[in-house]
Formats: structure tokens, sequence, C-alpha cells
């Protein structure tokens, strides 16, 4: 026996689950393909009968093969699918399988990581392993320690497998919702370019509205400005070149590879749909941190003042009535990128036993996350003098004549000159916010492998991987630089200088933001370039997280139960270590800068996990009637953690063919997945999350008693300003105690294939159920304020602290929610996922349609604590927003209809559906956390997407391809922030978010 050197072929991995399939199968297989179809279980690429080949290892398991069956549902994406969908950024690959959900994309900006995530069942990136070439792809953010699939080169893909369900028992820990097994071409022999440049265009139709209110008319009544008109933008260009050639009489072969890829930006205000941020009324929202001072009375925390359009004097705004900034405009919609990629895969036959394999890796990756200007956010409290130099004669008479008269008989703030305000400032002056995001990624791969006889071979190898990390962020306010800069006094020239004497020697100039907006030449006019210097400092952090790997199996064939094929083993060991640090500056750990929402402290750590794993393929009965292939496959993993816990995962798969057409397969497998180190040990740290506060507002949604149990006070009931931006103060951290989370794996599937009677044609159908046991997770700040005033639990109201005078979360610092990582009860999710694919000769070339579905029939979590009585689920299966999250569309599915003609021609079209959802507040069971009237204006409808390319072989060595994704340049729903989109009004990681894209490129191979 002899493991496999290559890797599976595409046209083989049809049964294995494949309904997602290549256009050009006919070139694939030559124009020899009526007998091929008809039994393309027992042939390879080639027209080879299996048994004459060398075995294989397919994704799922690492016992060879003589075939391609599999126990588990595998779908697989072929290169040229990759290439005929314009791609160049993996995740928009991935994203648009039914099985994903989206993680970390391009289009996310505040809070992005800069990297890109696979989300598998949207069970979480953490339950998602990433394997290259059966081997983990390594963390690629400190911050976050999950795979970045930027690493990956698209051009360099030979195809993607995409296991559903629990591998724990194969791959390790991890791997709780499936494995996504990217396979490289490391075979590859010439020189070959591979070069595309796409763009995004847009017609501006002003067609958006949410609940009836259009996003136009809204913003001609804010008076904001949108654009109009057609609009081309968000330019991508990708060129990979590839060389590759045998060596030494064929014992050797190497690849090397060099790539770059630059994208382009595009900002919400480029889309008249994301111009504004929108409430859930559909109208455009803003901030009260205006290019103008708004200013706060702490005690009563009502908006009293300010200076509207730059006037000399203060407005009372009367809370509702202060004008609004439109701060949607400033933020990226996609992140501008700069990706450079190298790396290399090589092997050596050094005698019949041992065969040489390296695989080396390079990635550096610089994006900018741009988002709205930094502000004073009404973070502090400052003490003003009443003769501030800062303010005019007039404005310091009437701004404490007016607080003085709001206070209390007796109680008189401004008796010693001085008023405390809280000021919201808009940075206009200084620009967005940027944070320039760069990882710099290696990984290296060694080994050996061969045969020790003619039935047992082994694998011994190693494996380094290292992301290194740096976040530069500019244009922040520094909090303790404007605490002095908001001090002012005159001198004795008359000149207006910081009050402070060790602040002025330390460089403090006065900064005036009582003055109206723009820079001047004199403090006492507003804002000087002196002062902005002064107060806006940049932040940065660095740090890196690697990952060691060690492992070597020996795998053979150890006896006969069915004489036609041998009990396959495997046996091996593992040995694998994380470490993480991240050190910020110390603008980071005070918590110094205003825009961050909170400090935050530097992580060190690491951990690591000794494994002794075995597999056993037991073929029982081939070749009988009713029976033409009965077999299991059994694998267990022990996992001893430094953190001192222990797991045990297992599988039982088993597959049954009772005759060549038709194959059932199906079983269990128990996946585990240890708390990482940020989970662990990440620092307590403050910061922002987004929703409603039900207790807000001058007609709170929560009862007066229902609030009193979030700690609203009677007095506070119906006056609580809701956040303008729909963000609220946070306490979020690790949690040293955590425990590994369990998950159990069902999947029950059936294959059919044509044969004889429907040549070219297979289908699938496949059930799977993932429960995973005490997640690691948090349950979500809205959550806890709605569960706490709901049931008066403890659990949840202890973790809620309210602002002792204005009962705020979200003005000064003393109100928050504390939501810091927990072992929740769990989540769970169940369906279907449909597979088809045919392909016939048609005339002047071959047809080819392939289906991909998924059927969601439970998307449910269970936060572990029952409330009114109830078992405290929350089933999402088909429902969006603040709780559930990303859309979970009962079914999904992709269409791919391609025609390719003998002559090079060809063509292919693709149906993306995106079934309906309806907003979360329809789940209106008490025991579910939710209340009130459902409104359904948050509901998306279902959303139908079309893409087409054409391509062209102008030889054998020369391909052209051009082609148009969304063709029809539909627009994504808009979605009110606090219905918890991820970026510019709507869920852009799920939508087409920004408009028709058209592509073009080639492959010229030399």
């Amino acid at each position: 026996m002899k493991i496999e050197k290559k890797n599976v072929l595409l046209a083989s991995t049809v049964i294995a689950g494949m309904a997602f399939s290549a256009p050009a199968f006919a070139q694939d297989m030559g124009e020899e393909t009526g007998p091929v179809e008809q039994q393309n279980v027992d042939v390879n690429a080639e027209g080879t009968p299996i048994n004459e080949v060398e075995d294989i290892v397919i994704t799922g398991t690492r016992i060879a093969r003589p075939n391609i069956d599999s126990a588990s549902p595998v779908t697989v994406v072929g290169e040229e699918v990759i290439a005929q969908t314009g791609t160049t950024r993996v995740e928009d690959l991935l994203n648009s399988l039914p099985q994903v959900t989206p993680g970390q994309t391009a289009f996310v900006s505040n809070g992005a990581s800069g990297t890109a995530t696979v989300d598998l069942r949207g069970l979480g990136s953490a339950r998602t392993l990433v394997l290259v070439n059966g081997r983990r792809l390594q963390p690629g953010d400190p911050n976050n320690p999950v795979a970045d699939i930027n690493q990956i080169p698209a051009s360099l893909i030979e195809r993607v497998d995409v296991l559903t369900g629990g591998a724990s028992a194969t791959y390790g820990a991890d791997a709780v919702a499936g494995v996504v097994n990217f396979i490289m071409n490391t075979d590859f022999e010439g020189i070959q370019l591979d070069a595309s440049y796409g763009v995004y265009q847009h017609d501006n139709r002003g067609e958006r509205d949410f609940g009836g209110v259009s996003i136009i008319d809204s913003l001609d009544a804010r008076g904001f400005e949108y654009p109009t008109g057609s609009v081309w933008d968000g330019d991508t260009l990708d060129v990979t070149l590839t060389m590759g050639a045998g060596f030494d009489d064929g014992r050797g072969n190497a690849v090397l590879y060099v790539g770059y890829r630059e994208i382009e930006p595009i900002l919400q205000g480029d889309r008249d749909y994301s111009s504004c941020a929108i409430d859930d009324e559909g109208v455009c929202g803003g901030s009260f941190n205006s290019p103008w001072a708004t200013i706060v009375d702490p005690t009563f925390g009502d908006y009293f003042f300010g200076i509207a359009g730059g006037s000399d004097d203060f407005s009372d705004f009367g809370g509702a009535g202060a004008p609004l900034y439109n701060y949607a405009p400033v933020n990226f919609f996609q992140r501008p990128d700069k990706r450079w990629t190298a790396g290399g895969f090589a092997n050596y036959e050094v005698n019949d036993n041992v065969e040489a394999y390296a695989e080396f890796m390079f990635m550096d990756d610089r994006s900018d996350a741009q988002i709205a200007e930094s502000g004073t956010f009404f973070a502090e409290v400052y003490n003003i003098s009443c003769d501030s130099p800062l303010l005019s004669a007039a404005q310091g008479a009437e701004l404490c004549a007016a607080i003085d008269g709001v206070e209390d008989a007796g109680d008189d703030p401004v008796a010693d000159g001085v008023v405390p305000l809280l000021i919201g400032k808009r940075n206009v002056e200084g620009g967005g916010r940027n944070n320039n995001l760069r990882h710099t990624a290696y990984r290296l791969v060694g080994g050996l492998r061969g045969d020790i006889t003619d039935r047992f071979s082994y694998d011994v190898s190693a494996q380094y991987g290292l992301t290194d990390y740096a976040s530069f962020y500019s244009n922040d306010f520094s909090l303790s630089r404007l605490r002095q800069a908001l001090q002012a006094t005159t001198d004795s020239n008359g000149n207006v200088i910081c009050a402070d004497p060790t602040a002025v020697a330390a460089g403090c100039v006065p900064y005036n933001p009582f003055q109206g907006s723009g820079i001047v030449d004199n403090p006492e006019d507003g804002i000087t370039q002196a002062s902005l210097d002064y107060v806006l400092v940049p932040g940065q952090v660095t740090g890196y997280v690697d990952e060691t790997v060690v492992q070597g199996y020996v795998t053979g064939e150890l006896f006969n139960i069915d004489p036609m094929e041998a009990v396959g083993g495997l046996i091996g060991v593992e040995y694998r270590d994380v470490g993480l640090v991240t050190q910020p500056d110390i603008t980071f750990q005070t918590g110094d800068l205003a825009g961050q929402g909170g400090n935050q402290p530097p992580v060190e750590g690491s951990y690591n996990v000794t494994d002794i794993f075995g597999e056993l393929l037991v073929p029982i009965i081939s070749g009988m009637t009713g029976v033409e292939r009965l077999a299991l496959e059994l694998g267990y993993r022990y996992s001893d953690y430094s953190t001192g816990a222990t797991t045990d995962t297992y599988k039982i798969l088993a597959e049954y063919q009772p005759i060549d057409e038709v194959k059932f397969r199906g079983g269990y497998n128990r996946a585990v997945r240890a708390p990482n180190v940020v989970e662990l040990f990440g620092p307590v740290q403050r910061g922002l999350w987004n929703g409603t506060d039900p207790c807000s507002g001058a007609t709170p949604e929560f009862t007066a008693a229902q609030c009193a149990n979030t700690g609203v006070t009677a007095g506070q009931y119906g006056g609580i300003t809701p956040s303008p931006a729909s963000q609220y103060n946070g306490v979020f951290g690790g949690e040293p105690n955590l425990q590994p989370e369990e998950a159990d794996t069902w999947t029950a599937g059936v294959v059919f294939e044509g044969g004889t009677t429907l040549p070219g044609f297979v289908a699938t159908l496949d059930y799977y159920q993932i429960d995973v046991e005490q997640a690691i997770s948090t349950y979500g700040a809205e959550l806890i304020v709605r569960q706490c005033g709901l049931t008066g639990n403890a659990e949840f109201c202890d973790r809620i602290t309210r602002d002792p005078v204005s009962g705020s979360l979200w003005a000064g610092q003393n109100g928050f929610v504390v939501d810091r990582n927990v072992n929740i009860g769990g989540f769970s999710t169940e369906g279907l996922d449909l597979g088809l694919s045919y392909g016939r000769d048609v005339g002047p070339g071959r047809l080819n349609l392939d289906l991909l579905g998924t059927y969601l029939m439970e998307y449910a979590f269970d936060q572990g604590i029952p409330a009114d009585g109830g078992d405290g689920v929350v089933d999402c299966a088909g429902y969006v927003g603040g709780t559930c999250g990303f859309p979970q569309p009962e079914w999904r599915h992709t269409l791919r209809a391609a025609y390719n003609m003998d002559n090079g021609f060809g063509a292919s079209i693709r149906w993306r559906h995106i079934g309906g959802v309806e907003l979360d507040e329809f789940i209106t069971d008490a025991d579910r956390g939710f209340s009130g009237e459902p409104d359904p204006a948050g509901n998306i409808e279902s959303w139908n997407l079309f893409d087409l390319t054409l391509t062209y072989d102008v030889t054998d060595d020369i391909g052209l391809m051009v082609g148009v994704n969304n063709i029809f340049d539909i627009s994504p729903p808009l979605v009110p922030a606090d219905y918890g989109t991820d970026n510019a009004n709507t869920w852009a990681g799920t939508y087409s978010p920004v408009g028709r894209y058209l592509f073009a490129s080639t492959s010229i191979k030399f």
C-alpha cells in the first residue's frame, strides 16, 4: 500500500458530495466522456480505473482508500468555479455557499480585525477548522486567534473541500461545525501568469426604503448630502506568477508563486442607501457629538445647550431638538487593502521508502479601517470657568445662569464660577479615525513519508506558523490632553494658554470647541491647528500569534473481513502549542483614546495539547446482491491540555451501498473546542455594544417594574435619553474558569447516481444536527438587559450598572453592562443540504447544471438561564436581529448553469438565492427574551442575485474571462443599526452590498 502524493482529482469527487462542480468537465476528461460518466464511481479524471491507481486520501480521514466514497458529506468547489466567480477574496467565494455565515470580511470597518474568516453553520469562526492540504492554517490575529484566509492565494487553489459536522477525532480540536480544506496546486509544471481586474458599479437610484420611509426623503429632511447617478469604485487588481518544474529525472517537483493584490476603498457616502445611519423608523439618525459642541448637564443628564450652526450663542436644544451629526459617510464601506503573497511546495523521493516534502507560505497584508471622526463623546465631566477665555462673555453668563436656573433650590453649582459639563464635539477638523492594520504571516511545513512495508506507511511532519500583527491608530482624541486643553486662562500678554503651568511646559495648547467648527488662527476664536496637534495622539498595538504542530502517524492494511478490501488502520500522536502576545502602547493601556470605548491592557499567554489518535476503515461486505458495499469508519482522539483539561473525541460513521447507483451514509461525531488564550486570559476592558436600551425614551418599551429590575429608579423612568448612535457602554474580557465545550454531530444522507439510466447525474441529500454544550460565548449585552427586565434574575441583573444620576448606559462612564465570556447553555443547528449535479454533451459542447441548497430547520441557542418558567432557548431559524445576529434564512441556494463549447467559448450563469427572514422581535414568547409588538418593517424579503461569466480559450495556454456579479445591480436591504447590522445599514457580509461587480481576467501559461 502506498499513500497517494497527489490531490484527489476534481472529477472523482462528485460522489464525495459534490454539488458545485466545475463547468469545464469535458476539458478535464477529454472527448471520451460517455463511458466515464457511466462509471465515475470507479474511475479517475483520466478515465483510469481506480483500482489500477494508487490509493487516495480524502478530506475527513487520514486513511488512504481505493475510492473516493465518503461517509461524511463533503461539498467540493473546483478551481474553474473559483475562477469563474471572479474570486480574488476567498471569503467572498465561501460566503456564497449556503452552509457559510459571514465572519470578518472586507465590508467590515468599525470593529474590523483586518482578517478574513470563515464561519460554517453560523456557529462562529472559532468552531470552523481551516486546513491547507490537510494541515492546520495557523491563527491569523492575536486578538481573535482563528485562521485568516487572506493567506490563501485564490489562483493557486485546486479545490476547496467543505466538510459538514464535527471532525475533531481526525483533525483535533476546533472542528466543531466542520472543516474547510484548501487543496493547493502542488504539482504544477511550467510558468503561468494569472491576472484579474475588477470594479464595482452602482446606480444611485434612491429606491431603498425601510418601513415605507424613503432614505432619500430622510436624507433631504435632515439636509444630509448623498450621491446620485452612476458611480464606479472599489477597483481590485490581482496578479499571481506561478512556476513549477520536476527535477532529478522526476524524483522531485517544486512549485513557487508570488502574488500581489490591491483593493481600493469605497466610502459609505458613495452609496445613497448608506449615506446616513437609519434608526428603527427608517429615519436618518446621527450623533449628538456634532461639529458644534453639544453640552449636557451631568446632574440631570439632559441635553440643554449647543452651538447651532456655528453661532456664538448657546441655544436650548431641549434634548430632542439637538442637531445630529451625520457620521456615516466617512466610514469605509469596503476597506482598502494591499497584499503580497509568496511561497512554494516541494517534494523529493529520497529512496523507495522515503519522500521528503515541504511547504512555505508568506503573506503581508495591509488594510485600512476608517470610521467616523473621533469626539469627546460625553466621556468625562469638565469643570469650565464661567469667565473662561474660551467662552465669550455672553456665552459664559448665559451658560452659568441657565444651568443655575434648572438646579434645585439651594443648590448653586456656579457659586464658585465653575460649571460641570459633559461635552460632545466631533473632530471634523482632524478627519476620520484611521486604523492601519498589518498582518505578516509565515507558514512552514516539513516532513517525511513513505512505506515501511508493502502494507504499512508512515508520515512524520512538523509545522510552524507565525502571524505578526500591528495596528496603528490615528486621529483620536487624548482624554488626558483634553482635560488640560479645555482649562484655559490668559497670560500677562493677553494670550490664551492652558491654565496648568506644568501642562504648558509640556506643550499644552488650549482647545476651544465652543465657537463653532473649522480651524482658526487664535484659540479664543475656536480650534487652531496647534490645539489639534496637541489633543490628537496616535495609538499603537503590536503583537503576534504562533502555532507549532508536530505529528506522526502510521497507517496500513490490518486484516480482511471483506476479501476484496482490507481493514485500514491508523495510529498517531500530535503535539500542538499556541501562543500569543499583544502589546498596546501607553495610550491604549490607560484608555486615553476617547474613541476606543475603554482601556486595552496587554495580553500574553500560551497553551499546549498532546493528542493520541487513531482511525479504522472497516469494509465489511462488498460485491454481493443487495450489498454492493458496507463499511464503517471509526476514530478516536485523546487530548491532554496544559490548562488541566482532558477531552475525548470520537466518530462512528457508516456507508451502505445496496446498488451501484445508491449509497446511504451517516454517523455520529463527538467534537470539542477548548477555550483559547484570549477567551481565558483576555483583559477585562471597556468597549461599546450596539443595540437598544428598552428602558430609554419618553415612553420606554419596558414597564416601570421591568426597568426597576435593571436599576432604573422611579424618578428616572421615562427620562433616560436613548443613545443616538445605538451604542452603549460594556465591559468585556476573558474568564480563566472556562471549560471546554463539547459538540455532538449527527449526519445522515443518501447519494444517488444516474448510472446508465441518467448518465452524468448525481444527487445528494444530507441531514445534519450539531449540538454544542457549554458553549464558550457571551450572553450579549442587550439580551442581559432584556432578560433582567423580564425575569429579575440575578444572573443577568447583577451585570447591569446604571448611571446613578441619569440612569443612562451610555452618557459618561458610570453606566455599563458586563458581558464577559461564559459557558452558556449551548448552540444547536439542524437542517438539510441538497446537492444536484448534471452534465452531458449537448450540441457542440457540454452542459453542466449544479445546485447546492440548505434548508435550515433550527438555529438555536440556550443562554442556560430559563426565563419565566421557559427553557431559555431562542430559535433563530428564519430570523435576524440584534439577538439572532446575521440573517438565518430557512432556505438558501446557489444554482449554476454552464455551457462550454468545443471551440473554446464558454458561458455560465449563477443564481444566488437568500430566503426571507423576520425581525427577531417576532419571537414574542416571554421565555425567549422579547416583548412588545413586533415590527414588520424589520423583516427582509427573499434576495436573488444573478452572475454571468464568459470564457474563451484562445489556445491551450491562453485563457480569457469576463464576467459580472449581481448583474441587475440589486441594492442590499436596509437594516437599522440597532437591529444588529454589521455595516452600512445592512448585513454587508450576507448580501452583495455595493452594486454590480465587473471583472476581466487572463491566464497565460508559458
